[in-house]
């Protein structure tokens, strides 16, 4: 059988979707294979990606301008390797902007596979940007056979420079509707509404995706983003309240406060347990639905002087039920009652080829955490980084996102090892992390350690094809071979495998776009697996913005078929069939 995750469904899945924009249409792009690794990732990890692509996807709509790009933005984009975003900046300091394509292969670190693959991301042109207005407008419709009831998606943006505002309505089947509705908003440096929080390296304070997966060296570097409006459908994980950023010179302030709802299981007054699902279709799920309040305050003052950023940040915060739920050896030093709060120092900065950040930070009963590392990357071909953590039993942040093997920020000791080399064709990466848990964890009564590591190799061709080889180890050795190779016009195929000791699974996959009116894709999929533990998960295209990632378990065949029309340049039509269900998607671009 093949579950779904990321929140596909199955039965009859209606979508129409209708984008103003004050911009000229733009063609359908597929998230790098890069992006959609880390996705699987973390879908793996049980952990929403629907941030990770509503990043990249925003990406696409609108372009970094390579011209006016600070060195943070650059990297923040995990696109870039450290050495091209150096590269880049030395150029503009010498040549001043980037103009074409043409142009951007002539920087060192910059071949020209490389920048066609960058390019649906990046964008030249003048540095100052337009003042224009951007409206959004989506809705979703989603309907199971044999249940009542629908779901419904639908959100709302409208924004310029200078502010913003949006809005986020969620309804599952069976849900009372609205069952979710979240208001953002924007003006300046003041965020009212729901907003999400990222500072320092995530000891502190980190909301949206916390990035605990293997990918690039430069990854495991945090690159705290501030308040950020929040415009998801993760009913959790989110502030809701007022914030506001002052930057002076090269110091930037930010202060923000909350009042959030979160669902709970109370008994007796104390709630036992925070449930972070959001489904509420039966009873006993309304009960918990907004059961408990949390009050949240927290500031962050940085200092940004030269290639360097220090910072301090600071939360208090607290539940309006008292603490009831059952202590025991695993859990003794993860729970708190009445006030809690965390401070921490963080840093970020370059010398060189080197960057070298982290973050130290107690909470309200001393209890420590710190983390640091180092990114080094002499050359185009070379990139490694080494991120060590301590993390005490009894240190407690229940906002913190920083790299952890854990689901929470404590009792470990270890670091993350990246490895990434570059030879002609050829693309050589390692990721291993090793953590010792110094005191007992859920379903270990001692000390314990935990390890895990992927071995990766990519060839590329000039044809344009491309041969990947992948080993990862975590609790089972997996193990991945892919290959992808375009011929003709506009075809493409592209066939994967992905196997380990419970089982195996693997796919077919042909595109064709022979012009910019259509686009097809077909995909066949088989897989036998002994449990649901040796279950293999695979990135599935979708319409336009959607995604699923299937977690294959059991034994199955499946398939799918999508297919776009665009009669004109300000219409798209797209369908995907696929058992079970059926996907209908249309965008209509009207300018400004």
């Amino acid at each position: 059988m093949c579950w779904r995750s990321g929140g596909s469904v199955y039965g009859t899945l209606i979508s129409i979707l209708f984008i103003f924009k004050v911009s000229a249409p733009v063609q359908a792009q597929e998230l790098p294979e890069s992006v959609t690794a880390l996705i699987e990732q973390l879908a793996e990890a049980g952990s929403d990606a629907e941030a990770l692509v509503r990043y990249y996807e925003g990406l696409m709509r609108s372009p970094l301008n390579l011209n006016a790009a600070t060195r943070a933005q650059l990297e923040e984009t995990r696109l870039l390797t450290l050495f091209q975003v150096e590269s880049l900046m030395a150029w503009r300091e010498r040549y001043g902007g980037i103009r074409s394509a043409m142009e951007l292969t002539l920087i060192e670190g910059f071949s020209p596979e490389s920048v066609a693959g960058l390019r649906p991301f990046l964008d030249f042109g003048e540095p100052t940007p337009r003042n224009v207005l951007s409206q959004t407008y989506t809705a979703k419709f989603r309907k199971k056979w044999h249940q009542e009831g629908f779901s419904l998606t639908t959100k709302a943006v409208c924004e310029k420079p200078a502010w913003s505002v949006g809005a986020v309505v969620d309804n599952d089947p069976q849900e009372r509707f609205p069952d979710f509705v979240s208001v953002s908003g924007r003006y300046k440096g003041l965020y009212l509404g729901d907003f999400t929080a990222r500072f320092g390296q995530g000891l502190v304070w980190w909301q949206a995706f916390p990035m605990n997966v293997f990918g690039a060296p430069s990854g495991v570097a945090r690159r705290g983003a501030g308040l950020q409006e929040y415009r998801s459908t993760d009913e959790a994980n989110f502030l809701r309240g007022a914030g506001y950023v002052h930057q002076a010179g090269r110091l930037t302030a930010t202060a923000f406060v909350s009042y959030n709802a979160l669902d709970a299981r109370i008994v007796d007054g104390r709630y036992t347990s925070i449930v972070t699902g959001g489904l509420h279709a039966t009873e006993a799920d309304r009960a918990k639905r907004h059961a408990m309040h949390e009050l949240a305050a927290g500031a962050n003052v940085s200092y940004a002087f030269g290639r360097w950023r220090l910072g301090v940040t600071g939360a208090l915060y607290r539940y309006d039920k008292r603490n009831g739920r059952r202590i025991q050896d695993y859990n003794r030093y993860q729970q708190y009652d009445g006030l809690w709060g965390n401070l921490g120092f963080d840093w970020y900065g370059s010398l060189g080829s080197m960057r070298l950040y982290g973050e130290a930070a107690v909470d309200a009963h001393r209890a420590p955490a710190v983390t640091a590392g180092v990114l080094w990357s002499p050359s185009y071909g070379f990139e490694t980084s080494l991120t060590l953590r301590s993390y005490a039993p009894a240190y407690i942040a229940t906002h913190a996102g920083a790299w952890s093997s854990l689901s929470s920020v404590s009792n470990q000791i270890g670091g993350v090892y990246a490895l990434q080399v570059l030879s002609g064709r050829w693309t050589f990466r390692l990721n291993a992390d090793y953590a010792y848990h110094p005191w007992k964890r859920y379903r270990q009564d001692a000390g314990s350690s935990s390890f895990k590591a992927r071995v990766q190799v990519l060839r590329t061709f000039r044809s344009g094809a491309e041969a990947e080889c992948q080993f990862a180890w975590s609790s089972r050795l997996k193990g991945r071979v892919r290959l992808t190779v375009p011929f003709g016009t506009g075809w493409q195929v592209s066939l994967r495998a992905d196997a380990n000791r419970g089982g195996a699974a693997g796919y077919a996959d042909v595109s064709w776009s022979p012009s910019r009116k259509w686009d097809l894709s077909a995909r066949a999929t088989i897989w036998k697996t002994d449990d649901w533990d040796s279950r293999i998960y695979f990135y599935e295209r979708g319409v336009p913005q959607s995604f699923s990632v299937e977690a294959c378990s059991g034994k199955g065949i499946g398939a799918y078929l999508t297919a776009k029309y665009a009669p004109t340049r300000r219409v798209e039509m797209w369908v995907k069939l696929q058992q079970g269900y059926a996907a209908y998607f249309v965008r209509i671009f009207i300018p400004g």
